[in-house]
């Protein structure tokens, strides 16, 4: 009997161990869930970083009372396959919340992130510099530009400029466009929950390079530009010896992986002169690079 007892006994205690081990696992995932819910919420954005006097928090009604810097606007876009398309969008300067959070002089790189993880890395030169809505964009004309900032939206729609079919949704960010072939669609991140600001350096694009390399060659070559990056920047370039920009014809205006067919060599049938730079978001543009081309 007394055997039998103390069998009784170490069962009750192991099954009480697992009681409590198992009562500590659920609870720990119930912690675990509740943490990363509260991590991507998408009601409240949060500006922090090594660039800002203060971590700063704003729920959307709070970002909806900032009357003083609301904006409601039409933004152009083109994107990488690329389409030409129009975005509307109310909601609130990013350069604003930005001094809101206390912008230091020496901040340099902005990350905009979202509840996914998914992130645009700027420049601080990127978000502040003039950007434009091109009313006239589907027929490559600068006509009519408007210049337009840097938003948060939390009503938007794309595929109109009638800003009365904007709809509620969760903050996205919308930018004008540096020049009719600059392509911002890529960094229209949704779902945004913070935006980072960094005083480390940004850096530099790499500069273009060209195959054959420069010198003599025989009529009807294929000059090639290249970049060890090329999907994730546009290269802009100029034959009659201006200083290529956004403004500039792209080389590639399409990434290698929607429409590489788009991305033409430029052919040499007499002396040229080719100018092509490296623009991209995130760093500074590349130096200019030079090739000059002979015919023989």
């Amino acid at each position: 009997m007394n055997r039998q007892n103390r069998i009784i006994k170490r069962i009750i205690v192991i099954l009480l161990v697992l009681g409590l081990s198992l009562g500590t696992g659920c609870y720990s995932q119930k912690q675990a869930g509740t943490s990363q819910e509260i991590d991507s919420r998408t009601d409240i954005l949060t500006i922090t970083g090594s660039g800002v006097e203060q971590e700063t928090s704003f729920t959307i009604s709070e970002l909806k009372n900032l009357e003083d810097a609301l904006v409601s606007a039409c933004y152009s876009t083109v994107n990488n396959w690329p389409t030409k398309k129009f975005w509307v969008g109310k909601g609130i300067k990013v350069s604003y919340l930005l001094e809101k959070a206390g912008i230091k002089k020496g901040a340099q790189t902005v990350i905009v992130w979202a509840a996914d993880g998914y992130n645009a890395t700027f420049t601080r030169d990127q978000l502040e510099e003039k950007r434009y809505c091109f009313p006239n964009l589907k027929e490559d004309s600068e006509e009519g530009a408007v210049e337009v900032p840097a938003i948060l939206a939390w009503e938007y729609w794309e595929g109109t400029d009638d800003l009365d079919k904007a709809a509620s949704g969760n903050l996205r960010l919308l930018l004008g466009q540096a020049g009719l072939n600059d392509a911002t669609a890529p960094v229209y991140v949704k779902d945004v929950v913070k935006i980072e600001v960094l005083t480390g350096a940004p850096g530099q694009w790499e500069a273009v390079q060209a195959k054959p390399v420069p010198g003599k060659v025989k009529p009807g070559t294929r000059i090639v530009l290249a970049h060890p990056e090329q999907d994730r920047v546009k290269i802009y370039y100029t034959i009659d010896g201006a200083t290529p920009d956004e403004k500039s014809f792209p080389y590639n205006p399409s990434t290698s992986y929607f429409q590489p067919d788009l991305i033409k060599p430029i052919t040499v049938d007499k002396p040229v002169l080719i100018k092509a730079v490296v623009v991209g978001f995130g760093k500074n543009n590349s130096q200019v690079a030079t090739f000059a081309y002979d015919v023989e």
